[in-house]
């Protein structure tokens, strides 16, 4: 029956659970031939977290998965949406479509809107780290699943990271010719096209290519023209190729690209000083979705890359080598003030190249299996950024510069901050597990990090018309700053039963030091200590937990509970100084963080699925002081509501023999958020909850299914960050979007 199918290979693919959904290599039909029990009970997702195919339920770490079919039928189409459905992790962008993600998962995050500080949440595209922030919010297509990994990773993964890593896994090519493709359009005149086509070229040799085009015209109103604005505009593509050279040597060749050229974002404008001004006695609109933007422009990204994968087998043992290289250019315009008037205009321009080598050799035997690698990456970045500021005062100072605002009561000027960054990085590390016992295994890893960044900075005023040249206000040199340190794992597992899985674990995570990368202050006392570098963070992570299945496979609950003790945790603060603000990377002398995490699936009857996911994080900081003696102790970490809850119901049933249907409906619950260290109320969001449902027929046994979606029924306007400019007397705001609702069709063949 349609309903049969659809149960074991869509309603559990909802959470990832369907292994045909991830098989490789095998033929459709079979795969519908393999889904016809309609008993309610969970298939197998596997994934590569500890870089070996596992049952998600057989890894004793906290890890969620969700397979390309999830992602789809939970709407999840960029990679900022993620945060909307998994409890814990926080997401967003920084100025809208193009700029970097300001990740956060299980309190670990960075704030920082600069493109020379990755976080301590690393992400990654198969195999490969992508280091460059510019390149870390993309769009989701062709995507085989996504895995999320919570607490420190380094003895398992190239590049070491404190709170996590998130992987993107994309579709491989198949043995045998298979073709999709699926069309939307929802409100905002918003569309998107993605299509995918893989199959032999000959009997040793595999090609698999796909592309992703988005367009919206945008949901926010400029009240100047009429005009939309935050509008979408992108194309990606990829092409993947593998080759099986010999019996046990394969190679994997993958190439890449992206285009951005979406207008430049425009925020929610709040004025700080009374009536609701800012400092030029503008007021914003009160509809969070207008303003009266006098900037134009477009964001203009342009990235390509690609890797070499290949994996050696010899007997027991497997060597793998991952070699590959990224380049990215960006322009973003930023209209900071979100007005009429011109008080502040912000560009960030940055070109970065990187190249990652990562070499593992694997092995197993009886009760015990062992991974050795070595990892190295460089990267060269260059940052141009400009700032434009009280333009609008130029009437009083004849067209003059006035950088003290001696003349006009503010400063009058027009900036450059010229940086470059050339970092590089080695490692080794390893990581075993031994079954000390029946069902009992002890799992150690060890790692060792060499890191070194070389950071030049140059900060000066421009004006042609009155300064023949630049006039240097910082600059620095070749600063270097050198890190190394060692990180470890140790962990027990304990297969208690076959469908239940306890595990224990203590790891210690690290992230090196660096540069600021943002404006520094005016001031040559101020800018210099802002050159100094900051310190590495350090993270250790406590945790036990629990896998299980029950009543013969139809209930699944994974709990863990957690505790996360920071030492020098690297801070972002935008310190206002009733001058001109201040943008401070510094460590606090630490934080902790308490959490819980549940997550339950259960199908009460054939065809219903409910799922409903939680997280408790409790986060304080300590010893942080900002730069004008504001103690932050006590304060809770940016971006980690304390509660965060996540549900979603379907229903698969029949209309007749061939034609099947569903009606599915999640909510997503956050409590109150807070945007900055500082904890200002203003700066942050209160709880608040997304409701989205979807529908839809499905003809020719899945070939082709029609949909209907829509996201944020109830309308709510909620933000998803906010940036202090007091010392402009603004509050730059930025709300996520509106309810949309749409239509798609997806073909599959």
């Amino acid at each position: 029956m349609v309903r049969a199918r659809f149960l074991v290979g869509t309603a559990l693919g909802i959470f990832g659970f369907s292994s045909a959904a991830l098989a490789q290599g095998t033929n459709p039909q079979q795969q519908s031939t393999n889904q016809t029990t309609g008993n309610p009970v969970f298939g197998e997702i596997v994934v590569t977290a500890q870089k070996r195919e596992e049952n998600v339920q057989d890894v004793p770490i906290s890890i969620t998965a969700l397979s390309g079919d999830t992602l789809s039928q939970i709407g999840i189409q960029e990679s900022e949406q993620l945060g909307e459905f998994l409890p814990g992790l926080e997401i967003s962008t920084s100025s809208g479509e193009g700029s970097q993600l300001i990740l956060f998962l299980r309190g670990a995050g960075l704030n920082d809107f600069n493109t020379n500080n990755s976080g301590p949440v690393a992400i990654y595209s198969d195999e490969v780290y992508v280091s460059s922030p510019a390149l870390t919010a993309f769009q989701f297509f062709d995507t085989e699943r996504v895995e999320v990994l919570k607490g420190p990773q380094g003895t398992l993964y190239g590049r070491n990271t404190t709170g996590g890593a998130v992987k993107f896994i994309t579709a491989k090519p198949t043995d045998y010719f298979t073709a999709k493709a699926s069309a939307s359009y929802a409100e905002f005149d918003t569309t998107r096209f993605e299509a995918a086509v893989s199959g032999p070229i000959i009997d040793s040799i595999r090609a698999r290519v796909a592309i992703s085009k988005s367009d919206s015209d945008g949901y926010v109103t400029n009240l100047l023209d009429g005009s939309k604005e935050n509008g979408v505009d992108t194309f990606s593509w990829r092409g993947t190729i593998d080759a099986d050279v010999a019996e046990s040597f394969t190679l994997r060749a993958n190439i890449h690209g992206n285009e951005v050229s979406s207008s430049a974002f425009k925020f929610n404008h709040l004025g700080s000083l009374p009536g609701g001004v800012d400092a030029l006695g503008y007021r914003g609109p009160d509809d969070p979705f207008e303003g009266s933007y006098n900037r134009g422009g477009n964001v203009d990204l342009s990235s390509i890359g690609g890797y070499l994968e290949a994996n050696l087998e010899l007997g027991a043992v497997t060597i793998t080598s991952v070699t590959a290289y990224d380049e990215v250019d960006r322009s973003l315009p930023e209209e900071t003030d979100s007005s009429p008037l011109d008080l502040l205009f912000v560009n960030y321009d940055v070109e970065s190249e990187t190249f990652t080598q990562e070499l593992r050799i694997s092995g197993e035997g009886d009760n015990f299996q062992w991974l050795l690698g070595g990892f190295y990456l460089t990267e060269d970045l260059r940052q141009n950024q400009t700032i434009d500021l009280f333009r609008e005062l130029r009437v009083l100072t004849g067209g003059a510069p006035d950088p003290t605002g001696a003349v006009a009561g503010a400063p009058v000027l027009f900036a450059r901050s010229l940086n470059s960054q050339d970092l590089e990085t080695f490692a080794i590390f390893g990581q075993a597990s031994y079954e000390i016992l029946p069902d009992l295994t002890l799992t150690g890893g060890l790692r060792y990090t060499n890191e070194k960044k070389t950071f030049s900075a140059l900060g000066q005023l421009e004006d042609p018309a009155f300064f023949p040249q630049p006039v240097p206000v910082y600059q620095a040199t070749d600063l270097e700053n050198k890190d190394d340190a060692i990180s470890w794992r140790v962990a027990l597992d304990y297969q208690a039963t076959p469908d239940v899985l306890l595990y224990g674990s203590v790891a210690k995570g690290f992230k090196s030091g660096g540069f600021n990368g943002g404006f520094l202050s005016l001031d040559p006392v101020e800018s210099a200590i802002q050159l100094q570098p900051y310190e590495p963070e350090f993270l250790t992570a406590y945790e036990v937990g629990i896998k299980s299945d029950w009543l013969d496979g139809a209930l699944r609950v994974n709990a863990a509970l957690f505790f996360n003790d920071f030492s020098d945790l690297q801070v972002f603060t935008l310190v206002n100084t009733n001058a001109l603000p201040l943008q401070v990377l510094d460590n606090a002398g630490g934080a902790e963080v308490f959490g819980f995490e549940l997550d339950t699936t259960i199908f009460p009857t054939d065809g219903l699925l409910f799922n409903i996911s939680a997280a408790y994080l409790d986060s304080e900081l300590s010893q942080l002081t900002n730069a004008v003696g504001t103690s932050f102790d006590g304060n809770r970490i940016a971006n980690t509501p304390e509660f965060s809850v996540s549900a979603l119901a379907r229903y698969d049933f029949d209309i007749t023999d061939t034609i099947g249907a569903f009606v599915q409906g999640s909510i997503a619950m956050k409590s109150d958020i807070f945007f900055s260290t500082e904890n200002d109320p203003i700066v942050s969001q209160d709880g608040y909850a997304l409701v989205n449902a979807r529908a839809g027929v499905s003809f020719a046994e899945g070939k082709y299914k029609l949909s209907v979606f829509g996201t944020n029924l109830t309308d709510k306007a909620y933000l998803t960050n906010v940036t202090d400019l007091t010392d402009f007397g603004f509050y730059s705001r930025y709300f996520g979007q509106p309810r949309q609702i749409g239509v798609e069709l997806a073909v599959e063949y």
